[in-house]
C-alpha cells in the first residue's frame, strides 16, 4: 500500500493505494474522510491519477458529508462566563468554589461547584459527567420513541449504547447496535433524533447507497434541514 495525492482546484486529495486482483478501479471514501484506492494490478500510475481526478467531485461531496458527523465544537477554556451548549441551547458557564464538587443549570447557567476554579481539567471532568448523566436520560427516551421504526424493516432487536467520540455523531453495526456520540447532548432534541433515525436506517443498509436514502428520505421527510441546523450549531 502507498500513498499518493492529486490536486483538484484549491483542494488536495490524499489517498492510499494498493493493487488487487479486480478488473476495475474502487474508490472508498470512509467516515474519517480518508480515501481508499484499490486498482487493477496492471494499472499505471498516471492512469490511477487520471482516475481518481475524475471522480474527485464525488470524493469531495462523500468528505463533506461525512464532515456533518463530525464533532467539530471549539474547544473550550472552562473559564466563568464561556458558553456551553446544552440541548441545543447556549448557557453561560459560572464557576463557584466550593468543597462539594458537582454542576447544575440555574437560571440560564450552568453552574460547576469546585474546589479550585483554577482545575480546568477538574472542572472539564466534572462537566462531561454531568453532559453523560444527561445523555442517558434523553438518548434512551429518544431512542424507546424512535426503535418502532425499524420494526417496518428489521427484524431484530436494536441496542443502544453512547460514548465521546472523535470522528462520527453516530454509526450502527451488523449486529443492531446503535452507538451514539456523548457529544450530541449539546444538540437539540430534533438533532439527536435525526441522528437516531439515521442510525436506524442502517440497519437495513450499512452504506450510503440510494436505496438507504430512500428509506431515510420514506422515515424522516425534513433530514436534510435538521442535518443542516445540527451541522451550523455545533461549530
Amino acid at each position: 500500500m502507498t500513498k499518493d495525492q492529486i490536486q483538484y482546484g484549491t483542494s488536495t486529495i490524499e489517498y492510499t493505494l494498493e493493487f488487487a486482483d479486480r478488473k476495475t478501479l474502487g474508490i472508498r471514501v470512509h467516515p474519517d474522510k480518508t480515501v481508499q484506492v484499490i486498482a487493477p494490478l496492471d494499472s499505471q500510475m498516471d492512469q490511477v491519477k487520471e482516475k481518481v481526478k475524475k471522480k474527485a467531485p464525488w470524493i469531495l461531496k462523500q468528505q463533506d458529508f461525512f464532515l456533518s458527523f463530525h464533532p467539530i465544537t471549539p474547544p473550550r477554556n472552562f473559564v466563568s462566563g464561556e458558553t456551553h451548549l446544552y440541548l441545543g441551547r447556549q448557557y453561560r458557564l459560572k464557576l463557584i468554589e466550593s468543597d462539594k464538587e458537582f454542576v447544575k443549570l440555574n437560571a440560564g447557567k450552568i453552574e460547576v461547584f469546585v474546589q479550585s476554579k483554577a482545575d480546568k481539567s477538574k472542572i472539564e471532568k466534572l462537566l462531561k459527567n454531568w453532559y453523560k448523566q444527561k445523555a442517558e436520560i434523553h438518548f434512551n427516551q429518544l431512542f424507546e420513541t424512535n426503535v418502532p421504526i425499524a420494526k417496518k424493516f428489521y427484524s431484530g432487536t436494536p441496542t443502544l449504547k453512547y460514548r465521546w467520540m472523535k470522528k462520527r455523531w453516530g454509526s450502527c453495526d451488523q449486529n443492531g447496535q446503535i452507538l451514539l456520540n456523548l457529544e450530541l447532548i449539546k444538540a437539540s432534541k430534533k438533532s439527536i433524533e435525526y441522528v437516531i433515525i439515521h442510525e436506524l436506517c442502517h440497519l437495513v443498509h450499512l452504506n450510503h447507497s440510494r436505496a438507504f436514502y430512500q428509506i431515510l428520505e420514506e422515515i424522516y421527510p425534513d433530514w436534510r434541514r435538521t442535518k443542516d441546523a445540527l451541522e451550523r450549531l455545533m461549530v
